[in-house]
């Protein structure tokens, strides 16, 4: 065999095995396009103009009640919140979930700084003005969290309540994982998030699914009913990277602010988040922001919203009714016992 052939023969197999590769990639997408077709948009101008970001929009506004706005996490979409959380809350008031940024099927936007959680608060505050929507009660999970945090700080005025749902919000030790940074190097990472997470997410997809949850268990095909498939795309993929590499240096620079939140605040969370630690964040933040609410969750993961729907939906109706949060830290057992704050309990 000559040297030629062998270098033909391995061209060929290279080219297999990247057309191999692209199938999974584009199949993930027309997937997407398929399975989870989107619901509303809504057009953002200023610094955004031309963006849109995706919603969905439920329930009916009422006299007293303020409109609940819901904001997910990294690595998902708002059909996380959507599964959850929208249906009980429609019953109550209106509630409204967005994708963020670049996730689901929200663009990305042209803004330079968009991986800020400050900016795509801006982002999100710009969508409301737009639908009219005026002081509604802000959640935001996971690194959400961060995103409704800087929106209390910046327009304090436009908001009825404040709830952070194990959200990150304290810079912490140690880094991000490493393919966080092989997205962003050049020609590496455009090759990495083209034809290698689609394949790669598909075979991790439940375990980490399961991580997530832990201890708590997920409820049956929860990839496939919040579209996290979604995620392999190259362009949201590459979003969440981003996301995820600037978290940290952002709250670095904004947690010392924490004690000028003057909204009404209630913080959740489960004492076995494995994924944001309670102590690091959630609690934190509850000593940070006076007269602030915390509820820990004893055995809960880092998805309350699905471990306890019930306690999530009661603190934000009761929020958007405007009911002054139980300054204090309440917890509920696994039991279903509770303890509230004395002065909450008489």
């Amino acid at each position: 065999m000559s040297i030629r052939t062998s270098f033909m023969e391995s061209l060929l197999l290279l080219a297999v095995a990247l057309a191999v590769l692209w199938f999974f990639a584009s199949g993930g997408a027309a997937k997407a396009a398929t399975m989870w077709p989107p619901d509303k948009f809504v057009k953002l101008d200023g610094d955004f103009d031309g963006a849109r970001l995706h919603y969905v929009d439920r329930g009916e506004a009422k006299p007293g009640v303020s409109t609940v706005v819901l904001v997910h996490g990294a690595s998902g979409n708002l059909r996380d919140m959507e599964m959850s959380l929208v249906e009980p809350l429609s019953r109550e008031t209106r509630v409204i979930a967005f994708d963020r940024p670049g996730h689901g099927w929200s663009d990305r936007t042209e803004h330079p700084a968009i991986a800020d959680p400050a900016i795509q608060a801006k982002a999100i505050r710009n969508a409301l003005k737009n639908l009219g929507i005026e002081k509604p009660v802000l959640l935001g999970h996971s690194w959400g969290g961060s995103v409704v945090t800087a929106y209390a700080l910046q327009w304090p005025d436009e908001v009825a309540g404040l709830l952070p749902l194990s959200g990150a919000l304290y810079p912490w030790s140690g880094g991000v994982a490493w393919y966080h940074s092989v997205v962003r190097m050049p020609v590496i990472g455009w090759f990495f998030t083209n034809f290698l997470v689609a394949p790669g997410g598909k075979f991790l997809l439940e375990k980490g699914v399961e991580g997530n949850f832990h201890p708590d268990k997920p409820p049956a095909n929860y990839a496939e009913k919040t579209a996290l498939p979604m995620l392999f795309r190259p362009k949201e993929f590459r979003a969440n990277s981003e996301d995820t590499a600037q978290l940290k240096g952002y709250l670095e620079r904004r947690s010392s602010r924490y004690g000028e939140i003057a909204v009404p605040t209630i913080v959740i969370t489960g004492n076995a988040d494995y994924t944001v630690s309670p102590k690091i964040h959630s609690y934190a933040l509850h000593n940070a922001v006076e007269g602030s609410e915390l509820i820990k969750l004893k055995g809960t993961g880092h998805m309350p919203h699905y471990a306890h729907t019930d306690v999530v939906v009661d603190a934000l109706v009761r929020l958007a009714r405007g009911e002054a949060p139980r300054a204090g830290e309440t917890v509920i057992h696994a039991d279903g016992r509770v303890e509230m704050p004395s002065a909450a309990a008489e």
